[in-house]
């Protein structure tokens, strides 16, 4: 099912650039008329969409009026602005499945282990985690607040929880930590036979259960006897090429599943193709809050802390004061290296908070990504509004494959703890995001009308509160980390 991007008033193909300026357009017309000019204004798009999503964070957080009104407004457009080669939009895509015939079937693969609890190796609490990542100006406070609960909460529930892993088998997906503390999970890949081994595999040794899909036309004719291997290698659905049989398959789990539903959007695409495969998982988001009970569903994302935002004012002035306090040497060091101290924006919300702009993004990551993240930010605020248990988690920077096999990249990371910005661990970042998604699921909704659903307990690897200009520090940490371009590939460090 080749999907392509198309202006929604017309019908007429477009591209990504022109999608996303379209959906900004038409969603802040009538909330605020500057930002708007200065959207329809800009001439060259990939050079300057970044002072746009800046601005527009600016318009979302003066008050949660203009935020839940921006979302309607571009979540409904964007699932229009997709269509199939029959002419169908996205938001008729999966509603056709929904109520269609089932087109996948379910194998369930069962752990023979006993659960075991999450815990960061060598640190006594998650409390104690969470006091270090806010000392060392990784994390916002609030995450220390948030791992009190899950010590307090030794035994929350989390067998009364379907999560439904879209690109579960992702390395930075929370999928193997879920089945290791004894959890179920539907995962949503690609086929690979490898890789679903593996993950089958890996749940065998687990107390968790993993929900298998295989589309009905791959089953083969002996599938009571099928061995793991054998289902691995008929395993997989593509998001954007099998939506219609992927909503048909999440329809039936809630049918015949007792759990909550949860709705783990995780996957990314480079370019143009991510706002495809966002706008897919967000199209699937939404007919689950449509179909069922917010008490039976809950939607869950790692969140990129490469995204301007409001904070809170404190966050800001602490870079500023951190700025002001440096030594003497590194003084000479940021003038050898030409660093620019951070820049930013204090402000008062409609009701008078001390919020501030911060602008931690890369030109590198390009459009697509930026609009395509910012619609995730759009439905977590929309679906908290309803009461639908959201857990919007900031996530850091990590170490993946993906990340360390680009030699660029992996030379930036490699230096960028000389500027205050720490790549973390794959295993110490998901291991902190899982165990925020398990408290959000069980622990209190967050303030309405404020930052706090996406600042509180952020984790962004100092992104944050750096105290230079993100794009001063990006190319003095690739020179730092010279040594990260001659590592083999895949290196991790």
């Amino acid at each position: 099912m080749g999907l392509r991007f198309i202006n929604p008033k017309t019908g007429e193909a477009v591209g990504s650039t022109s999608l996303a300026r379209i959906i900004l357009d038409e969603a802040t017309r009538s909330i605020d008329s500057k930002l708007n000019a200065q959207i329809l204004g800009i001439k060259n798009w990939r050079k300057e969409y970044q002072s746009v999503f800046l601005a527009l964070s600016r318009t979302e957080f003066h008050q949660e009026q203009n935020v839940l009104e921006i979302a309607k407004t571009g979540l409904g457009l964007l699932s229009k602005s997709v269509t199939d080669e029959k002419g169908r939009n996205l938001s008729q895509i999966v509603s056709a499945g929904w109520t269609g015939p089932a087109l996948v079937e379910t194998f369930i693969i069962s752990g023979t282990q006993k659960p075991i609890a999450l815990e960061i190796p060598k640190i006594a609490t998650f409390t104690d985690v969470a006091q270090i990542y806010v000392h060392e100006k990784v994390a916002e406070p609030g995450l220390v607040a948030a791992f009190k609960f899950l010590d307090s909460h030794k035994n929350l529930p989390v067998s009364s929880d379907l999560l439904i892993a879209l690109a579960g088998a992702a390395e930075y997906a929370p999928t193997k930590h879920w089945l290791d503390i004894g959890g179920t999970v539907a995962v949503v890949a690609r086929p690979n036979a490898k890789r679903w081994l593996e993950l089958i595999q890996h749940t065998r040794n687990t107390g968790g259960t993993l929900l298998v899909p295989v589309l009905k036309s791959r089953v083969p004719d002996d599938a009571i006897s099928l061995s793991d291997e054998a289902i691995a290698q008929n395993a997989g659905l593509d998001i954007c090429e099998e939506a219609e049989a992927l909503a048909a398959w999440i329809a039936a789990l809630a049918v015949v599943r007792k759990e909550r539903i949860v709705l783990g959007q995780y996957a990314y695409a480079p370019g143009a193709q991510h706002i495809f495969v966002q706008a897919v998982q967000d199209a699937l988001a939404n007919i689950i809050c449509q179909k069922l009970p917010a008490t039976k569903v809950a939607l869950a994302w790692l969140a990129t802390p490469a995204d301007s935002t409001a904070v809170p004012a404190e966050v800001l002035q602490d870079s500023l004061d951190r700025f002001a306090g440096r030594s003497a040497f590194t003084k000479i060091r940021d003038l050898l290296l030409g660093m620019r101290k951070i820049n930013g924006e204090f402000f008062e919300n409609r009701f008078g908070e001390k919020l501030a702009l911060i602008d931690p993004t890369s030109g590198m990551q390009g459009s697509s990504y930026a609009f395509a993240k910012r619609t995730q930010r759009w439905r977590a605020h929309l679906a908290n509004s309803t009461g639908v248990k959201v857990s919007y988690v900031v996530a850091p920077p990590a170490r993946t494959y993906s990340v360390l096999s680009h030699r660029i990249l992996n030379a930036t990371y490699l230096g960028a703890p000389n500027f205050g910005l720490r790549p973390f661990k794959v295993k110490d970042a998901t291991l902190a995001t899982t165990a925020l998604l398990l408290k959000d699921l069980h622990g209190p909704m967050p303030q309405r009308g404020s930052t706090a659903l996406h600042t509180d307990a952020a984790i962004h690897g100092g992104l944050w509160r750096l105290i230079y200009t993100p794009s001063s520090v990006w190319t003095r940490a690739t020179i730092l980390g010279w040594p990260g371009l001659f590592a083999k590939k895949k290196t991790r460090y």
